[in-house]
């Protein structure tokens, strides 16, 4: 209820400060209009140079961080009999939504300030390697198995650091490799959407791999699953000049 009254309050807030008017000048907003412009987009977007292996970079960045968000919850309260950790729904919630929130708030803070000093293709493979910080957390937990509250929450704040630090990498890499061009904004949308089928393919496939490895390989394999992308950067066009700005 208090989330509808908000989104009421914004959205009364929106009616009565954006334009009224949609600016149709310069666009034809006909199914025929609208249907050449959506075709002339998604070629100019094939087209790009190198964008084939950049789809490839996007979906490989994300490969490992797919499988770990979807089994790393199910691994904190899968019982301890089975291999997890034994936390109740409540404790994990908890975790995530203290200690994990402000770490991944102050890890995507660092990571932007980190990429702007020393540029996307420099930072490039630190963000990647961040990116497996979280696979190598729950890796730990697997192998260990605490039973300290105060430990696996600190493990959390560790492996969300490094998931919001590394993050930064596929967003500026979309946004600045990838959508610059004569629809810029229309082709970070598609970025955007590579990079979130990537996403939706790897959970997918997490289950099986999981229940044939078992907890602590699997997390492993999520370590070994961030190498490919870390081995096509080198190959990934970047931008040459423009320095990477601040999320």
């Amino acid at each position: 209820m208090l989330l509808a009254v908000l989104l009421a309050l914004l959205a009364g807030y929106n009616a009565w400060a954006l334009p009224g008017a949609l600016n149709t000048e310069h666009a034809d907003l006909t199914v025929a209009g609208v249907w050449d412009t959506l075709r002339e987009v998604v070629a100019d977007f094939l087209q790009k140079p190198g964008i084939w292996l950049a789809i490839l970079f996007i979906v490989l960045f994300r490969f490992a961080e797919g499988q770990v968000q979807t089994i790393g919850p199910l691994f904190l309260i899968e019982a301890r009999d089975k291999g997890g950790l034994g936390l109740t729904t409540e404790q994990v919630g908890g975790i995530y939504g203290t200690v994990g929130t402000a770490a991944f708030l102050v890890g995507s803070i660092l990571g932007g300030y980190f990429t702007s000093w020393l540029s996307l293709r420099r930072a490039m493979p630190v963000l990647i390697i961040a990116m497996a910080v979280p696979n190598a957390v729950f890796y730990y937990l697997a192998t260990v198995l605490p039973q300290d509250l105060l430990h696996i929450g600190l493990a959390v704040a560790v492996e969300m650091a490094g998931y919001g630090f590394g993050f930064v990498g596929m967003i500026l890499f979309i946004m600045q490799a990838v959508a610059p061009g004569r629809f810029q904004t229309a082709h970070y949308a598609l970025g955007s959407g590579v990079m979130q089928l990537g996403f939706i393919f790897s959970k997918t496939i997490s289950g099986d791999i999981q229940m044939h490895l078992g907890y602590a390989d699997f997390f492993l394999w999520t370590i070994l699953c961030g190498i490919p992308a870390l081995v096509l950067m080198a190959f990934v066009k970047f931008p040459a000049t423009a320095p990477a700005s601040q999320p």
